[in-house]
């Protein structure tokens, strides 16, 4: 896929010159469930809130709310795909787009969010996830 766009002066015309345009893409729940299942080394991101989290969540991801990826408060790592995830793909789709506009390139939105994770009889967990340690806390911020 070419990710590259022509630039244009600043009339809107067209100068000729191919750029590469960082973009992200779209990933069905079937995608995202065989790449786990591969253990493939990825970061999941769950941007809903703690209380949706609750109710029902794919083991593996982390709670990253949608505001805290808009305003640039996690750090992702830049070697492995962000999978981002929320109840129907509307609030992963505005934080994909909020990270491909600070430079990351390897964003996928997952297609009809938890919701169609459900519908497809995937595997989930429910109720309040485990405590986090000490040193676990201290790396929240960086998603890993």
């Amino acid at each position: 896929m070419d990710n590259s766009v022509t630039s244009t002066d600043q009339a809107g015309h067209s100068i000729g010159k191919k750029v590469s345009a960082p973009v992200f893409q779209s990933i069905s729940v079937t995608e995202v469930y065989k790449l786990i299942e591969q253990k493939t080394d990825l970061s999941l991101i769950d941007v809903r809130t703690p209380q949706e989290r609750k109710q029902m969540r794919i083991a593996g991801s982390r709670l990253v709310p949608v505001g805290d990826v808009i305003r640039g408060k996690v750090i992702f790592p830049p070697d492995k795909p962000v999978i981002l995830v929320c109840a129907v793909g509307g609030r992963s789709y505005i934080a994909g787009k909020a990270l491909v506009s600070r430079g990351f390139s390897r964003i996928y939105n997952m297609d009809g969010g938890i919701e169609a994770w459900r519908r497809a009889g995937l595997p989930l967990e429910r109720g309040p996830e485990p405590a986090l340690s000490a040193s676990s806390e201290q790396k929240s911020k960086q998603v890993q």
